[in-house]
Parts: structure tokens; C-alpha cells; sequence
């Protein structure tokens, strides 16, 4: 049975804030778009990007959403929104200009237990869309809670030009030395006979684990500036050592000298 909350007690429950801000994976998830005008266009490309399964429900399409359908990235049922349309979605999208429309189809998505976006129509979302900045997989939205689009746009164009590509070079080193080092973490979690936490996490004792502040202690170390000085492999020998190690092979159980020097 779907539980579906009372509106009235969920708005008294809200915080000041309002929203919670998440990132969501839509990959392989089937998500509904009604609306096929210059709204949808700016929704379908970040969707499909992501890997959703979007069906679009419209009479016409502006050419550049049809293109998405044209290329196997989306399906369209060629026709206005009907009741039922809404069953086997993971997630509703309206892109609309009709406070109608939007209403009738947020009132079956929320019957359904489904979360649906309405543009610009906040009496009829459960949740907004920031305004999104990017620069390879570095991603940083900025919103105003739907207080001022304009200033969420000022803030994602100051954003734009801080993510130079020195901070993505950045961004992706730091990736990179995070996987070798959830490798070592799993080899290592795999094979101690003491830690009691499933691969790849590990025990408090390890003295292969990094707390999480070393991490930030160890970019604030200098490494940006080797990146951008386009020193890679200078920048990676300095975050490893940042992060107390002298290279990223597992250290045995009994060696606590890396646990004292994480202290």
C-alpha cells in the first residue's frame, strides 16, 4: 500500500530552509516528461544525459526535443496528458505553462507516492531544480528556494568561472588517488582478521585508515598549486603524502605508526 503524507502537516513540518538538497540517481530510472515545448527543452538534455529513461507525453514537440526522440534518447507518446499516465514512474516532470495541467498531473503523481516537479510552480512541486554549474563531474548547483531564479542564474555564472580547468584537473586527481585508495581498503578489509565492518570499510584501529579531515588537510597542502602549474605527478606525490602515506600499498595490521602519525 503507498502511504500518502497529509500536504497540510508536511508544510507545517517544514524548516525554515524548506528543501533538502540532494543528487539524484536517475540512471536505467523510467521518468515521465508532460510538455514538449521550450520548458521540456531545458529539462529532457540533463535527463537523458543522466542516463533516465524519459518518456514524453505532448501533442507537438519543438524540433530540438524531437531530436532526442529522433535519436533513441527518449520516447513520445504523441498526445496530451490522460489520467493513468503517471502509473510505472519513478519520477514526474511538468514542463507546462497551464496551472491546470500541472496541477492535475502533480495531484495523481502525489496519489501514486511519486515526487514531481512542475515549472516554475512551486505549489505543485516536491522538490526544484537548482541551478546547475559543471565542469567535467565536478557539479555545484545553486538555489534560492525558488525565491529568485535570476539570482540562482548570477550565482551559477560566478560559479562557471571558478570551475577553471585547473580545478577539474584538480577534481580528477582527486578521484583518482580516492579509487586507489578504496582498492587498498578493500584488500586490506578483506584479509584483517580484526575489523568487524564489511570491505572496504575499516576498523578505527586500521592503520590504513584516513579520517576524513586528512583529506581536506592534505589539498589544502599545496597541491592546487602543483596542478596548476601543470605538475601532476608532483601534486599526486604530495597528496599521498599528505594523507600520511608514502605510497598506496597496505601497511600490516600490527604497524600502528600510520595510525599515530593520522592522530
Amino acid at each position: 500500500m503507498t502511504r500518502v503524507w497529509d500536504r497540510g502537516l508536511l508544510s507545517e513540518r517544514r524548516g525554515p530552509v524548506g528543501y533538502y538538497p540532494i543528487f539524484l540517481e536517475v540512471g536505467d530510472k523510467p521518468v515521465l516528461l508532460v510538455g514538449g515545448g521550450h520548458v521540456a527543452l531545458e529539462k529532457i538534455g540533463r535527463l537523458v544525459d543522466s542516463g533516465a529513461a524519459v518518456t514524453v507525453v505532448a501533442p507537438d514537440l519543438l524540433p530540438p526535443v524531437r531530436a532526442f526522440v529522433d535519436a533513441g534518447r527518449a520516447r513520445w507518446l504523441s498526445r496530451p496528458f490522460e489520467a493513468g499516465d503517471t502509473a510505472g514512474y519513478d519520477l514526474v516532470m511538468v514542463a507546462t505553462d497551464d496551472g491546470e495541467v500541472n496541477r492535475t498531473v502533480a495531484d495523481e503523481a502525489r496519489s501514486r507516492g511519486i515526487l514531481v516537479n512542475a515549472a516554475d510552480d512551486v505549489a505543485n512541486c516536491d522538490f526544484i531544480l537548482g541551478s546547475l554549474a559543471r565542469k567535467g563531474d565536478l557539479q555545484i548547483t545553486a538555489s534560492t528556494g525558488g525565491g529568485s531564479p535570476a539570482m540562482a542564474r548570477w550565482l551559477r555564472e560566478r560559479l562557471e568561472e571558478f570551475l577553471s580547468d585547473d580545478v577539474q584537473a584538480l577534481g580528477d586527481l582527486l578521484a583518482e588517488v580516492r579509487r586507489d585508495v578504496r582498492v587498498m581498503d578493500r584488500e586490506c578489509a578483506a584479509s584483517c582478521t580484526r575489523t568487524k565492518t564489511p570491505p572496504p570499510l575499516l576498523c578505527e584501529e586500521c592503520p590504513n585508515r584516513i579520517p576524513a579531515d586528512r583529506w581536506q588537510e592534505a589539498i589544502n597542502g599545496g597541491v592546487y598549486e602543483l596542478v596548476r602549474a601543470g605538475r601532476r605527478d608532483e601534486a599526486r606525490a604530495m597528496l599521498i603524502a599528505g594523507l600520511g602515506r608514502t605510497a598506496l600499498t597496505p601497511a600490516p595490521w600490527w604497524d600502528t605508526s600510520r595510525t599515530e602519525a593520522s592522530r
